[in-house]
């Protein structure tokens, strides 16, 4: 999830991301001369030097506070102070990446290796643009160049070994991820994403191995706590599984895919009082007025028609509209291409009984090695929509709508495509600023992923989509084991956190029907109804859960959401 309260700022890592969490600081550094001049320096030359390093040291703190458009201004006035120096030049380019304007960044980037044609820095950042523009060739090549240049930087390795990763070059990621690991072994994401390539090798033991290495280092590293759950899960042992994924939602009690596969593996394991415990804290929404905008969508490619994809963006688009103008978005993509198999490509499934069915679905899960063309490509983009008028709202948006949709239109014919969106604006002045001038807004959002943990999931690991995907692949099985009312109540979850609150309806309207006294189907009803948009029924439905299980504390924690003025 994009914080714009972070006190750090890490660009270094392809495909922007901002959930690092444990200290990274922005990678940039003042400390050692990177200019090569040309020209003696007189008086007025060392005043203008020494202005424009104050420039980028305020534009520097005003990245960590993620206020990018005067970042912009600081950054400028150090380029035109010192017009010489390519620091400013790259700085000034990286708050306007962070600000969506790639294109303007890339120029910056460019007029930095005018300036200094060995400048690895920019190379670097070059090669994070191209990634973002989804030329994994390009981003590879500049990446090749700054690593050659600087072979002995941790973050450098780290992103060649991305692109290699990316294009399914699992021998040459290896290498580039165990020398990251090798020159920054303290780095919790580097062990992170180097047990991610592990289990997508196949290499179970070894990734499991790595994915302690990430906890040992940052004891609050959610991710590597839900990869080692599904990893023990699939390997069968349950009872590392469930203390993993224990251990998950006690960390991050707001995210609901913890939530979702702790339920499940606790109903699996017939303890259905403990699976309800965890359960009810998954339908809790949120209100705009103090957590900010919480947008959400999903879309997936496989079964769905030019038309479904049109309504779910032209919904993120209204959610967006409704937003003031005055206030800056922040913006998560994650965009997964899985090439389609030719049906004449298929094995026809030949098991019979439990174990040949197991044996088959082990052999399809994408954690062990198989055909090239049919393992996912995973890219996770982050962006800001910054603050201006009104006009310029949108014109911004427009401008991403049409990003995406042509990410979509490139996957036709060839790829499943799963996109996932997410939005976020917090307040920093007003508890009502995000709804003052605004009556349209509506007063609660469904929040999935209310604090993020997607830390580096974008090239090899799973993301939370691909686990929710897991989990429903899981209870469609019949080796599931669940009873009707269990299985419809987290299927419907499933869809919940997906952002389909439509399907999700469906379930727990199934579950409502085959346990009419119970008050988690009514709780699911009403967190669907929410997604919709349908704030009256959602209150029926937690008014009547309410009613049912009095000491529904969710229920009646959303009531007063949706009922405050």
């Amino acid at each position: 999830m994009f914080k714009t309260g972070a006190k750090w700022v890490y660009l270094l890592v392809f495909i922007s991301q901002v959930s690092l969490g444990w200290g990274a600081v922005f990678p940039f550094s003042f400390s050692k001369p990177s200019i090569r001049t040309d020209y003696s320096n007189t008086v007025w030359d060392q005043m203008m030097q020494d202005q424009a390093r104050s420039d980028m040291v305020r534009g520097l703190r005003e990245m960590n506070f993620a206020r990018y458009k005067d970042a912009q201004n600081s950054f400028a006035k150090a380029v035109i102070k010192n017009p010489k120096d390519p620091m400013g030049f790259l700085l000034l380019g990286a708050a306007l990446y962070w600000s969506g304007k790639v294109d303007e960044a890339m120029s910056e980037y460019r007029e930095a290796l005018h300036l200094d044609p060995q400048n690895a820095l920019a190379y670097q950042l070059l090669g994070i643009a191209y990634g973002w523009k989804g030329d994994l060739p390009q981003a590879q090549d500049y990446f090749q160049k700054s690593y050659e240049l600087e072979p002995d930087k941790a973050d450098t390795n780290m992103n060649l070994a991305s692109t290699y990763a990316a294009q399914k070059e699992w021998d040459k990621a290896l290498e580039h991820y165990r020398r990251a690991v090798e020159l920054a072994p303290q780095e919790p994401l580097y062990h992170y994403q180097l047990g991610a390539l592990y289990e997508r090798m196949g290499r179970d033991e070894q990734a499991e191995a790595s994915f302690k290495k990430a906890l040992s280092l940052f004891w609050g590293y959610e991710d590597a706590m839900l990869s080692l759950g599904a990893l023990y899960e699939k390997m069968g042992d349950d009872s590392s599984a469930l203390k993993y994924y224990k251990k998950a939602v006690r960390t991050k009690p707001g995210d609901f895919v913890a939530r979702l596969l702790l339920a499940k593996l606790y109903y699996q394991q017939k303890e259905p009082v403990k699976a309800r415990e965890v359960l009810d804290g998954a339908f809790s929404i949120v209100r705009f007025k103090q957590e900010g905008l919480a947008l959400n969508a999903v879309y997936s490619s496989s079964g769905r028609t030019a038309e479904d994809f049109a309504k779910e963006i032209e919904s993120f688009r209204k959610n967006l509209s409704r937003v003031p103008a005055s206030k800056d978005v922040n913006i998560e993509v994650g965009l997964e291409y899985t090439p389609l198999v030719k049906p004449q490509d298929k094995q026809p499934d030949k098991s019979s009984g439990a174990f040949e069915q197991a044996y088959q679905k082990l052999r399809s899960s994408s954690a062990l090695p198989g055909p090239q063309d049919t393992l996912p490509m995973a890219f996770k983009r982050s962006f800001v929509l910054t603050s201006g008028s009104q006009a310029q709202r949108e014109a911004q948006i427009n401008e991403f709508i049409s990003g995406l949709e042509q990410a979509v239109k490139q996957g036709e014919g060839k790829y499943d495509v799963t996109l996932s969106l997410q939005g976020r604006t917090l307040d920093y002045a007003s508890p009502q600023a995000l709804t003052q001038n605004n009556s349209s807004a509506p007063r609660a959002a469904y929040d999935p992923r209310m604090v993020g943990n997607d830390m580096g999931l974008w090239v090899t690991g799973k993301s939370w989509l691909a686990l929710v995907k897991d989990a429903l692949d899981d209870l469609s099985g019949a080796e599931a084991g669940l009873g009707k009312e269990e299985n419809a109540l987290l299927t419907g979850l499933a869809y919940l956190v997906a952002g389909d609150g439509t399907q999700a309806a469906q379930y727990f309207e199934a579950a409502r029907q085959a346990a009419a006294a119970d008050d988690l189907p009514l709780m699911g009803l009403g967190t669907a109804a929410v997604i919709s948009g349908k704030d009256e029924d959602a209150k029926n439905f937690y008014t009547r859960a309410l009613e049912m299980n009095p000491k529904n504390k969710t229920a009646k924690k959303n009531l007063e959401i949706l009922q405050e003025e």
